[in-house]
């Protein structure tokens, strides 16, 4: 669901954005809080043949891990000229972290720092058509970012979870539950987006065993998981009052008792059927207590269930036989 792509080389970027290849196939906000700077009156596009001439920039000394940075600057502002963010003493004029195209000519550009902490440099990269120069370097510290999830310690399969957190709330941070032990950042069970707020919305995994509820970091150099919570899923019971015996066509009440989770239902299939589809009749266990099934035109030996909806798929809790006579 959020396939991490390689950085590609600037050549290859058409795009005026940050960090041009997404990162992610998930929508993402823009609720990063960033310091907008003050550009300078001065800088004009050319749009003309490309030219060299003196750099100015102004970079903060340091930023927080994922969050954005805001840098002024003033140069030749040739349309592919562009800012990039590269590791302390990188040389290359491709492979960058992320970049933004000075085309617009607004004298500012903001780039989305990496997950990893550590030593980093803000350039300008000056692109003459057959060559790229780097034409001044600004030094950028990235300090590890700090988040907290409290999360309840045990629940039941499927069961709503309101998870509190703090954290840097970055654009496309989220809160995940996974296996216990699982380091990916992808294939997660049940996510929400930190921009919704705290707390956030999840739901449980539809089987018992161990999970983790994570605070997932977002960056353009991938993601990275900022604090992590135990949580314990134990499977519901689920009961079923029927007729054992009801004629072809006939209309019959049952009885349930169960989680109701959103979406649950009670459901009639032939004997041996497993999908969680395909049933020949069905009620929704929001109606109530009691809900009616209409028996098939065949006789035979037919089963009523009562599935659960859960993430990654539905759960038949229980089941009850039926002859249609």
């Amino acid at each position: 669901m959020k396939t991490l792509q390689s950085i590609g080389s600037v050549a290859m970027c058409t795009a005026l954005l940050v960090g041009c290849g997404s990162k992610s196939t998930r929508p993402t906000d823009d609720t990063a809080p960033t310091t907008q700077p003050t550009a300078s009156a001065t800088v004009k596009l050319n749009a003309g043949p490309p030219v060299d001439g003196p750099v100015t920039m102004t970079v903060p000394p340091s930023a927080i891990a994922g969050s954005k940075v805001a840098i002024v600057w003033n140069g030749p502002a040739n349309t592919s000229d562009y800012i990039d963010l590269v590791p302390r003493q990188f040389t290359g004029t491709s492979g960058e972290i992320t970049y933004q195209y000075v085309r617009d000519g607004l004298g500012r550009a903001e780039l989305r720092v990496p997950t990893t902490p550590g030593d980093y440099d803000v350039r300008y990269v000056l692109d003459m058509g057959s060559t790229r120069l780097v034409k001044a370097t600004a030094p950028l510290q990235v300090t590890a970012a700090a988040a907290t999830v409290k999360a309840p310690a045990e629940a039941g399969a499927a069961e709503a979870l309101a998870v509190e957190w703090t954290g840097p709330q970055g654009e496309g941070d989220y809160i995940d539950i996974v296996p216990a032990g699982a380091a990916a950042t992808s294939g997660e069970i049940s996510y929400a987006y930190t921009s919704a707020g705290t707390p956030a919305k999840l739901t449980a995994p539809g089987g018992a065993g161990d999970y983790a509820i994570r605070y997932v970091l977002e960056g353009p150099t991938g993601r990275k998981v900022l604090a992590t919570a135990a949580l314990k899923v134990s499977m519901p019971v689920a009961t079923l009052k029927t007729p054992v015996a009801t004629s072809k066509g006939a209309t019959f009440e049952v009885t349930w008792a169960g989680p109701q989770r959103v979406g649950d239902y009670v459901d009639l299939v032939p004997k041996g059927h497993e999908p969680t589809s395909g049933e020949l009749s069905y009620f929704y266990t929001s109606q109530g207590a009691t809900g009616s099934l209409t028996a098939p035109q065949q006789a035979g030996v037919y089963e009523i269930r009562y599935v659960m909806e859960a993430p990654k798929g539905r759960v038949v809790l229980n089941r009850a036989p039926l002859v249609v006579k």
